[in-house]
C-alpha cells in the first residue's frame, strides 16, 4: 500500500472514531429517553426529566445528531472501501506487468 493511500486510510480512521465518540453519548440519551418515558421516573433524576415532552424533544434532539453522523460515518466507509478496493486493483494490475 502506499504511503499516501496509508495516510489517507489512517485519516478517514481517525475521523470513523470520532463520529463514533459522537454518537456514543446520543445512544445514550436516547437509551435512557426511552427507559424515562416507560418507567415515568425522570423525576427522581432532575425536576425536568419529569415532563414527557422535554424528553421527547431531548430524545429528538439525540436522534438529530445521531442521523448527521451516522450519514457521515456512511460516506467515509464508502470512501475507505473506495480507497481500499483502487489499492487491491494497483496491486493486481502490477502483477500482470
Amino acid at each position: 500500500m502506499s504511503t499516501d493511500s496509508k495516510s489517507s486510510v489512517k485519516d478517514i480512521n481517525r475521523h470513523i472514531r470520532k463520529y463514533n465518540l459522537i454518537t456514543l453519548p446520543a445512544t445514550l440519551v436516547i437509551g435512557f429517553g426511552i427507559y424515562l418515558l416507560f418507567t415515568g421516573n425522570g423525576g427522581q433524576f432532575h425536576p425536568l426529566l419529569a415532563e414527557q415532552s422535554f424528553v421527547i424533544k431531548m430524545m429528538l434532539a439525540a436522534g438529530v445528531i445521531e442521523l448527521l453522523a451516522m450519514n457521515r460515518l456512511a460516506k467515509l466507509n464508502k470512501l475507505k472501501h473506495v480507497i481500499l478496493s483502487n489499492h487491491k486493483l494497483d496491486r493486481r494490475h502490477k502483477a500482470f506487468h
